[in-house]
């Protein structure tokens, strides 16, 4: 089994948007509504967005009928490059308190679930065990809710983990693109922290993949 292949892929995914999604802009000083945006297929309200001109803490507040940000730009900018999302994305984890560009996300292998008993004939399935770390700021801020941020990332993890098309107990399931991944999914219970001493907010997401080990193999087409 090419583990190595699953985590990376799965890494892959957990940067596509809405996690991170880049897009340009016209900002006006003072003003929270963006201009001529190249983009907006991506986007989630709720998300923070950074970059040249947008104040730190800044959220998508609208994508229609205009895009806006919950702050003012700080600055005059045309084609302005700004990021939705994570600013930090790593499989390997850092100390976030030190961490300067957040929100940040840290994909970890945790461990593996093997069956005691074997079949004889057919594929068994072995199920791989990672935890995906989010960290932000919002704690920091006293004039939001902490949990707020934290809810928006997670719905954005969501959107990944389960793809266009699901419904709750069948229909299409996110596999990874790879032949002999059954599924890949939040599974078991997700750890939050508000942040409420004003310092980081912070989530750990349990993911849960089932593969048949002699059966992986490279990206299905298409």
């Amino acid at each position: 089994m090419n583990r190595e292949l699953v985590m990376s892929t799965l890494f892959d995914k957990l940067q596509q948007p809405p996690m991170i999604f880049a897009f340009t802009a016209d900002l006006t000083a003072g003003d929270v509504t963006l201009a001529n945006v190249s983009d907006t297929s991506g986007m989630l309200v709720g998300m923070p967005i950074s970059g040249t001109g947008v104040e730190d803490g800044a959220v998508l507040a609208t994508i229609t009928p205009t895009v806006t940000l919950s702050l003012s730009a700080t600055a005059d900018a045309t084609a302005s490059p700004l990021t939705q999302g994570f600013q930090t994305a790593s499989r390997r984890l850092a100390q976030a308190i030190q961490e300067a560009d957040m929100p940040a996300m840290y994909l970890i292998d945790t461990g593996e679930d093997h069956p005691t008993d074997r079949p004889t004939t057919g594929a068994f399935r072995i199920t791989l065990a990672c935890e995906l770390w989010i960290f932000s700021r919002a704690g920091a801020d006293p004039t939001t809710v902490p949990a707020t941020a934290l809810n928006t990332l997670l719905d954005a993890v969501e959107k990944v983990l389960i793809p266009s098309g699901s419904q709750p107990g069948g229909g299409f399931r996110q596999a990874l693109g790879l032949k002999g991944v059954d599924y890949c999914r939040i599974e078991g219970e997700v750890i939050k922290d508000p942040g409420h001493d004003g310092a980081l907010a912070g989530i750990v997401v349990p993911i849960r993949i089932r593969v048949a080990p002699f059966l992986l193999s490279e990206p299905t087409e298409g």
